[in-house]
């Protein structure tokens, strides 16, 4: 395990303990748009996690859902791609589902990658060629797997929906076509839980048109990993900083990518 991987642990563990501090706590809640909200918990998970990382290594540049936008995913050298509270509006409601992200960039790809559920106390990790694994509390690692299902019609499939009005539509109507193809459809409200729980076996597919790369870069890596496969919602290769992605087991993507039409 390299030291880019334990910072990585280290820092998702700190913050998801402040989540799960202030959880049953009052809410100070702001908007940042529309149907986009920023809590105190946000802010605080994220500045738990900046001071581990620039610490540790403060050459490396940072791009954060509440920090700055405007780093370049392309360029050489290393950029962490965090999201400190992925699933703002589950927490703002006080429902459970909600995580913290990170990844970290080397030259334009993710070479690390953690999703910390706080309230299960359970850590989903992977390292670039190194397989992926999920821990539960002190318990020892376990390694991911997708699954192998090749039967559209009996799939799991995951979704989250825009916050563009345009992209929406465009998603309630995938979802009548994937939900007449599939077994059931689930939408967590949080990416990277969604992108774990594919990794791990849980979700056989899962897609959404409008992912910010702090929310899929460590996901997207646990599923590689895992032997899983990702595509943008048109069919192209999926890279770091494109806007969607359509995941699944791999046996199921092209088929998926069928059913849901988004070209």
């Amino acid at each position: 395990m390299t030291i880019f991987l334990t910072t990585a642990l280290e820092a998702a563990r700190a913050a998801g303990e402040v989540l799960r501090r202030k959880f049953p706590e009052a809410r100070e809640v702001a908007s940042k748009g529309w149907r986009d909200i920023v809590t105190d918990a946000d802010w605080a998970a994220q500045r738990v996690i900046l001071d581990i990382i620039t610490r540790r290594f403060p050459d490396h540049a940072i791009l954060s859902e509440e920090g700055r936008h405007d780093i370049d995913l392309t360029a050489q050298g290393f950029v962490w791609v965090i999201d400190p509270l992925d699933g703002t509006t589950n927490y703002a409601h006080r429902l459970p589902c909600f995580c913290v992200s990170l990844g970290l960039a080397q030259n334009g790809e993710v070479v690390a990658g953690v999703v910390h559920d706080p309230m299960l106390e359970r850590t989903y990790f992977a390292e670039k060629g190194q397989g992926a694994f999920v821990q539960d509390d002190a318990e020892p690692p376990a390694p991911l797997h997708v699954t192998s299902l090749a039967d559209l019609s009996q799939a799991l499939i995951g979704l989250d929906w825009p916050r563009d009005q345009a992209a929406r539509q465009r998603v309630v109507e995938a979802t009548g076509r994937i939900g007449a193809a599939g077994r059931s459809l689930r939408s967590l409200g949080s990416a990277a839980l969604h992108l774990a729980h594919l990794a791990a076996g849980g979700l056989d597919g899962y897609f959404h048109l409008t992912l910010q790369p702090w929310d899929v870069a460590a996901g997207a890596l646990l599923i590689r990993e895992a032997g899983g496969q990702l595509s943008m919602p048109g069919g192209a290769p999926w890279r770091l900083g494109g806007v969607g992605v359509v995941a699944s087991n791999g046996h199921l993507h092209a088929a998926l990518l069928k059913a849901l039409a988004l070209e």
